[in-house]
C-alpha cells in the first residue's frame, strides 16, 4: 500500500460499546491498520473523549463507525457509518445494484397477488422485524393489507409496512447463510438452520402440514461454512450496493430446486458488534465455533479498512 515508512493517513474508529471483548477486537483492528501504513485512533462517541482528537484536525483523516451509526462527525474529512434503512429501502438499493433479491412488494391496501406469478404461497414479514418475529406463510390469493393499528401490541407490523416476498425453498428444514463483510471483504460466513416445527418435505407442502420456513431464530444451529458462491454474492452486493457502509451482515439462501441465490437482507445498520454481543457469544459457545478464527477476522477487518481509507485519502 506504500513504501516502507510512508505515512498514508489517519483512521479514527468509533468503538461501539464498552464490552472488554469489543475493545480487545478494536485494538487488534487498529494494530492491523497500522501494519498497513496508517495511523489508527480508537474513541467512543462521547464529546469529552473526542477532545483528544483535536491535534488531528489538520491531518488527512477518515472516521469510521464500523458498527451502528452516528449523526455527528468527529473531524473534518469523510465519515463512514451504517445506514438506518428500512427493509423497503434496503431491497430497493440491492435491486438497483443487481443483487439477487427475491421478488417482493410492499403490502398496500390495493395489493392483490396472482398465484400464477408468485406461486400458491408467499412469505409475509414486517419491514422492521427481528429474529424471524411475525413472519408467516400466506396463501397468495388471500394476502390482504392490514392497517398497522389493527395488529396486536408488540407486533412489528405496527412499526413499519409489511412486505410480501416470493417463497424460496431451501429444503425440508430452512437453511441460510450469515455472511459478515467489511467494505466488501468477507470476515465471517456460517450456515444456520432451525429444525423446529414440521419439516417442509416439498416446496408447496404447507397444505400437508409443513411449517418450517425460518432459519434465523433463537433455536438455530450454526456451523462455520466458507461457501464460495454465497460469499461471492455477499462481496459483490456490498461493493455495488453499499460501498461506503463499513459493515454488512447478509442473510442469504439458495433454492434447492432452482439453484438460485436469494439475499433476504443485509442489515446496513448493525448496532451490535457481531463478534462480542451476547447472542454471538452464546451461539459460539453452544455450537463450539470461533467467529474470530475463520478468516483471522480482526486482521482482515483492519486490512480492509486501511485499503478503503487509502482510496479515500489518495
Amino acid at each position: 500500500m506504500g513504501a516502507v515508512g510512508e505515512f498514508l493517513g489517519t483512521v479514527v474508529l468509533v468503538v461501539p460499546d464498552d464490552d472488554p471483548k469489543t475493545w480487545q477486537d478494536f485494538r487488534a483492528i487498529a494494530a492491523a491498520i497500522r501494519d498497513h501504513g496508517m495511523r489508527a485512533h480508537l474513541v467512543r462517541h462521547r464529546r469529552h473523549e473526542q477532545l483528544a482528537l483535536l491535534p488531528l484536525w489538520l491531518t488527512p483523516t477518515v472516521s469510521i463507525s464500523i458498527s451502528g451509526r452516528t449523526d455527528r462527525k468527529l473531524l473534518p474529512g469523510r465519515f463512514l457509518s451504517g445506514l438506518e434503512h428500512s427493509k423497503v429501502d434496503e431491497y430497493r438499493t440491492l435491486q438497483a445494484a443487481g443483487a439477487p433479491v427475491p421478488r417482493w412488494t410492499e403490502l398496500a391496501p390495493d395489493t392483490r397477488l396472482d398465484p400464477g406469478e408468485w406461486g400458491p404461497y408467499v412469505i409475509e414479514k414486517p419491514s422492521a422485524g427481528w429474529l424471524g418475529a411475525n413472519i408467516r406463510v400466506r396463501k397468495t390469493e388471500k394476502v390482504r393489507f392490514t392497517p398497522p393499528s389493527s395488529y396486536e401490541r408488540g407486533h412489528y407490523g405496527r412499526h413499519g409496512p409489511m412486505i410480501v416476498q416470493k417463497f424460496v425453498y431451501t429444503g425440508e428444514w430452512p437453511v441460510s447463510y450469515r455472511v459478515v463483510t467489511v467494505f466488501g471483504e468477507v470476515v465471517l460466513c456460517y450456515r444456520q438452520v432451525t429444525q423446529r416445527g414440521t419439516p417442509l418435505k416439498t416446496r408447496w407442502g404447507f397444505d400437508a402440514g409443513g411449517t418450517a420456513v425460518i432459519s434465523n431464530t433463537k433455536a438455530m444451529r450454526i456451523e462455520l461454512d466458507a461457501n464460495a458462491e454465497i460469499m461471492e454474492a455477499a462481496r459483490r452486493a456490498h461493493i455495488r450496493a453499499f460501498p461506503d457502509v463499513p459493515l454488512l451482515q447478509f442473510d442469504i439462501g439458495k433454492d434447492v430446486e432452482t439453484g438460485e441465490l436469494a439475499i433476504f437482507e443485509c442489515h446496513p445498520f448493525a448496532p451490535l458488534w457481531p463478534f462480542s454481543h451476547g447472542m454471538a457469544i452464546s451461539a459460539q459457545a453452544s455450537n463450539a465455533v470461533d467467529f474470530d478464527s475463520q478468516f483471522e477476522a480482526m486482521t482482515t477487518i483492519g486490512r480492509s479498512i486501511a485499503k478503503k481509507a487509502a482510496q479515500i485519502l489518495h
